[in-house]
């Protein structure tokens, strides 16, 4: 054990190259997806009351390999805004699947070692951003092969300016069949 007056240097210097991490969340999620609220890193409590209403709507119930599909975060208020989202398409519980457009400077793929690829989509800052901003395109792959799970973590604008990381919400997960014919061809479309 080191002694007092060396111990204290050594935390210092340890919380110091800590902190860094802490402060990427207003340049964008550091992770590809969340499970369960709430996420700890950000805020170990929730708001109360916890926000409501985040949900996605997607245009259409298929998706046709290699067509982009809009995908919105929305809430059923619409007034209400959102200071950060994480958007990400899967597969199954481990396989990322499809590709985000990155079409403006709000909005990026996750950076640095979350090393998601472009099936997730993050905010580049934590200003509050209205439901009209919170509109993605998504790349079916070439192939159409499986159903697709759409979930976004969503971090509520609270009109505080000093965070909102309590204001922590998940929609509920959105699944999107695999078109296999195209032209209202396919059977029930």
């Amino acid at each position: 054990m080191l002694p007092a007056h060396r111990l204290r240097p050594t935390l210092l210097v340890l919380s110091i190259l800590g902190a860094g991490p802490a402060h990427a969340f207003s340049l964008g999620a550091p992770i590809c997806e969340v499970q369960a609220l709430p996420l700890a890193p950000m805020s170990p409590t929730l708001a109360s009351p916890a926000p409501a209403g985040w949900q996605l709507r997607i245009d259409t119930p298929r998706y046709i390999p290699g067509q982009p599909l809009r995908v919105a975060v929305t809430n059923t208020d619409p007034t209400q805004r959102a200071r950060g989202v994480l958007l990400w398409a899967k597969s199954g519980p481990v396989t990322g699947f499809g590709s985000f457009v990155v079409d403006n400077a709000l909005w990026q793929h996750l950076p640095g070692s979350a090393n998601c690829g472009e099936w997730a989509i993050t905010h580049t800052s934590n200003a509050a951003k209205p439901l009209d901003q919170l509109r993605f395109d998504w790349i079916a792959p070439d192939a159409a092969s499986t159903n697709v799970l759409f979930r976004a973590f969503v971090i509520e604008d609270c009109d505080d300016p000093t965070g909102c990381r309590s204001y922590q919400a998940l929609t509920p997960v959105t699944v999107v069949q695999a078109g296999l014919f195209f032209d209202d061809f396919e059977p029930g479309g």
